[in-house]
């Protein structure tokens, strides 16, 4: 999803057509392919310009990877003599374009994994200005170790025109202050496009003043196609809390509810909806009141639309009667009702697919 200064609407086209979408474990982790890539050669990201060079800052490349069948998640691992560092670069097209937000969706991952670490703790987390960039758009935090296989370990995190770019750094022979310190130097060696628009400051997350009244008691409401089609225009839209506003306005909480292996993010605040990221990649749920919904035919009280926000498109379900749980939003985007989807990717080319059919109206 893009905020709506930088999405183009003038290449969108709606497709008629009946089609379901195989049930599929929402959290299911994608199968890498390994891109073939000459050794000591540097490799050109085409989508992003990004040169992945065979060597970054003293560490060989390993291998070049995309959880993807587009390049919209790539992967490059690279390691140290021994091994006893391990650095990865990753360029993904994320559903929502955050730093904040995926950036504490990654800190909050690394901080569970070395909870169980003996003696591991915050070393430092700041902001940064990235290469080419003239605002501390970028975000990076290091832990330090005392007890384990690991001395520190680390992320750093930058926008790039619409695309993240993450570095993910642990080692057995560096320590924090050593890996602080090198983060940024590290991203400085990659070779980056010429032209970057710089993005807004990063302001880090911060836990919600309020909770959201959520429930398990929720209903689906029947679809009709003015509702797959204003579904599909919703994905067409930035969609954050149901509502669009500039990509600089938008700043996160975390709602302080524990939700378990998941986080509910709402933008400014929002009472009326939430996202809820998969992991740390870019993929990412999202739920919203939908004032539009209703309003040619159906029901007329409130309603929440729920989508499945992947790096390419998204797909959107029968609207809800109340604003579910995160178990319940799961559920409602993890079988074969959908009515509708856009195309995200390429940008400036979206399609609406709308998934349900006159006939079935009544059905």
């Amino acid at each position: 999803m893009r905020s709506l200064s930088s999405h183009s609407f003038g290449a969108a086209s709606i497709v008629a057509t009946l089609f379901l979408w195989a049930a599929a474990p929402t959290l299911a982790q994608p199968t890498p392919r390994t891109i073939e890539t000459t050794a000591g050669q540097d490799w050109k990201h085409v989508q992003t310009g990004v040169i992945i060079p065979a060597k970054l800052s003293g560490f060989d490349r390993e291998y070049v990877r995309d959880l993807t069948d587009k390049e919209l998640d790539v992967i490059a691992q690279y390691y140290s003599d021994e091994s006893r560092t391990r650095l990865t670069l990753f360029l993904y097209r994320a559903a929502l374009d955050s730093v904040p937000l995926w950036f504490d969706t990654a800190d909050i991952s690394l901080r569970k994994n070395t909870s169980f670490v003996p003696g591991t703790t915050e070393f430092v987390s700041s902001t940064f200005t990235p290469p080419g960039q003239s605002s501390a758009s970028g975000m990076m935090t290091v832990y330090a170790s005392s007890g384990g296989d690991f001395k520190a370990t680390g992320i750093a995190m930058m926008p790039l025109n619409g695309w993240l770019a993450k570095v993910r750094f642990t080692s057995a022979e560096l320590t924090a202050l050593e890996m602080a310190a090198a983060l940024q130097p590290i991203l400085a060696a990659v070779t980056w496009p010429e032209n970057i628009l710089s993005g807004p400051v990063a302001v880090p997350v911060q836990p919600c003043k309020n909770k959201l009244k959520l429930t398990e008691k929720v209903k689906r409401i029947k679809p009709t196609m003015a509702d797959a089609l204003i579904g599909g225009l919703l994905g067409v839209a930035a969609e954050t809390d149901g509502t669009i506003v500039e990509k600089e306005a938008i700043v996160y909480c975390r709602d302080p509810q524990d939700f378990g292996q998941f986080s509910a993010y709402r933008a400014n605040g929002s009472k009326n909806g939430y996202i809820l990221p998969l992991g740390d990649a870019g993929r990412a749920l999202s739920i919203s009141q939908n004032e539009a919904g209703g309003l040619i035919g159906g029901s007329k009280g409130k309603r929440y639309t729920p989508m499945n926000m992947q790096l390419d498109q998204t797909i959107i379900y029968p609207d809800l009667n109340k604003l579910p749980t995160p178990r319940l939003l799961l559920a409602a985007t993890g079988d074969d009702a959908a009515i509708s989807s856009t195309t995200t990717w390429p940008e400036g080319d979206t399609t609406i697919n709308i998934g349900i059919s006159e006939e079935n109206e009544d059905r």
